[in-house]
């Protein structure tokens, strides 16, 4: 049997490989600070209410961006904002109800709408297409409407108000436009960074590959089932941690504020933007 491992022609031809993908994602990096550099800059030009603008663009990025992968994985959710809502009643709980400073709610945020994804990931996944479609829009719905029912927790359709802003951190005051801006935007280019390295990872690939034809997949020994799983809890928890980021924004969090007008905008700018799985896009 051959070493293709000593084959100098196989060596070369993986090192003209590495040498045409890295400047591919050197660019994207490149281009997702630039788009930041640029954000910083238009955000200290603006006046207050264009402040508030670029921040609810930079959730609804995270949101559309997470929303990619799942569509990634060959569904389109419509389940993507109640795991927003998840996160973002999850902080107001601990932050209003048990005094809880903001920044463990994040995580806790984000790991609740995980969870949750990862519960509903059995039933919801065995579907395809619309089926797919009107499997999440049901559990949307089961979703908000606990929301409401249950109001001796979470306050019906008046919500939870008097939401706290974040405690400073190393001298930043969260409570200005300014210090939040910061904060979202490192939230957002985190959030974008680790998409792109899931994309160019063998695990983004797998899950392309899945999405383009399960049965073959199958064949192959992949567990389609698995990887369709992780897409769609990777990119349901991001919503969370978007959620988290809304309602302290707001102030408020209430079920009106994750209802089916706000899920169609994200459907409609991924549609607009193209749903490619590449999360950098969503920053032009």
């Amino acid at each position: 049997m051959t070493n293709t491992s000593l084959d100098p022609d196989l060596t070369m031809a993986s090192a003209l490989t590495h040498r045409r993908k890295s400047p591919v994602q050197l660019a994207e990096l490149a281009g997702v600070l630039a788009a930041a550099a640029a954000l910083v800059v238009a955000f200290g030009a603006s006046s207050i209410y264009l402040g508030q603008v670029l921040i609810l663009f930079l959730i609804n990025a995270m949101l559309v961006m997470s929303f990619r992968l799942i569509t990634t994985m060959g569904g389109w959710s419509f389940a993507h904002v109640a795991f927003a809502a998840i996160g973002a009643y999850a902080m107001a709980l601990l932050t209003t109800g048990q005094g809880w400073p903001f920044w463990p709610t994040l995580l806790v945020g984000t790991v609740a709408a995980g969870v949750l994804a990862l519960a509903l990931a059995y039933p919801v996944l065995r579907t395809r297409e619309y089926n797919f479609f009107l499997a999440t829009f049901a559990a949307s719905a089961a979703i908000q409407q606990s929301l409401i029912q249950f109001s001796d927790i979470t306050g019906g359709q008046n919500g939870i108000a008097f939401i706290p802003r974040p405690a400073p951190l190393a001298g930043i005051d969260f409570a200005t436009s300014g210090g939040f801006f910061g904060l979202v935007l490192a939230v957002a280019v985190a959030v974008t960074l680790g998409l792109l390295a899931i994309d160019r990872s063998h695990i983004g690939k797998t899950i392309k590959a899945v999405a383009e034809n399960e049965q073959l997949s199958e064949t192959l020994g992949v567990h389609t089932w698995g990887y369709r799983t992780l897409a769609f809890v990777i990119g349901s928890s991001i919503a969370g941690a978007a959620g988290v980021l809304l309602g302290n924004f707001n102030g408020i969090v209430n079920p009106g504020d994750f209802g089916p007008a706000f899920m169609f905008k994200i459907v409609a700018a991924a549609i607009v933007g193209g749903t490619a799985p590449s999360p950098g896009r969503c920053w032009g």
